[in-house]
């Protein structure tokens, strides 16, 4: 049985033992983390993994048969010594195939972005407090994720939370020891062509030309792409990366 944070047994639990960091606010049909819950208790009692996120991974030999038994939703993971909020991610899971160790880390998208571009960021943080560590972070992951420098423009037109997500993704699979590391986009639409889903993969899209040199233009819903190399830092090591994609339409 997959055990996920303290024996959660349904939405109910989910809630009351992981809410999203804005409570009822955040707590609503077609929001993220209500559908997240909602994908993996459809009634009261075991958890049952979405069949879409095993289809995902089920396609590729390096992810398939993979077995969890434990996850945490509302995941806090620190990815550098900069202070401020840590990774939050939506859902990490743990667990093994034949190749080794899983680590699987989601983030749920309804109708939410993936926050705000990078660049713009760094500037308002500055402006709003000029001793900011936020450059620092940034700089520690364009160099950790991408391996540019801070002034890569096409790293400041990042969402910087794909960054994060990234950050933490490979800071968890490491103190985990996994072998297979892999970053999942779990989508909850109305419609398939869902203007904010369509904002969503280019903002994907985008992170994946950057981590695969241009050699990986895209990746469709359903499939995973990698693995890509993140260099590392001072605070995670170097290590490869599958990213992937998968939707529910509720």
């Amino acid at each position: 049985m997959l055990r996920i944070c303290k024996e959660l047994r349904s939405v109910a639990d989910w809630r009351r033992r992981a809410p999203p960091k804005r409570g009822d606010l955040h707590w609503k049909d077609g929001r993220s983390a209500k559908e997240l819950a909602k994908a993996w208790f459809p009634v009261p009692g075991d958890p049952e993994v979405p069949s879409e996120l095993l289809s995902l991974l089920d396609s590729l030999q390096e992810t398939r048969a993979a077995v969890f038994d434990r996850g945490e939703p509302e995941r806090e993971t620190v990815f550098d010594d900069c202070g401020g909020e840590p990774r939050n991610s939506d859902l990490v899971l743990w667990g093994s195939n034949p190749c080794g160790k899983v680590l699987v880390s989601i983030e749920a998208k309804g109708n939410e972005s993936f926050g705000e571009i990078a660049g713009e960021y760094v500037r308002k943080s500055t402006v709003r407090n000029p001793r900011s560590r936020v450059p620092e972070r940034f700089e520690l992951l364009c160099r950790g994720v991408l391996g540019v420098g801070p002034d890569d423009e096409e790293a400041r037109a990042l969402r910087y939370q794909l960054l994060t997500a990234i950050a933490g993704t490979v800071a968890e699979a490491q103190s985990y020891g996994a072998a297979v590391t892999v970053f999942v986009v779990h989508e909850f639409v109305r419609k398939p062509d869902d203007r904010r889903s369509l904002r969503n993969s280019a903002d994907l899209n985008r992170l994946v030309r950057l981590l695969s040199r241009g050699s990986t233009d895209a990746i469709s819903h359903g499939t995973l792409a990698g693995p890509f190399t993140v260099p590392g830092n001072k605070h995670f090591a170097r290590r490869d990366l599958f990213i992937g994609k998968c939707r529910r339409v509720v």
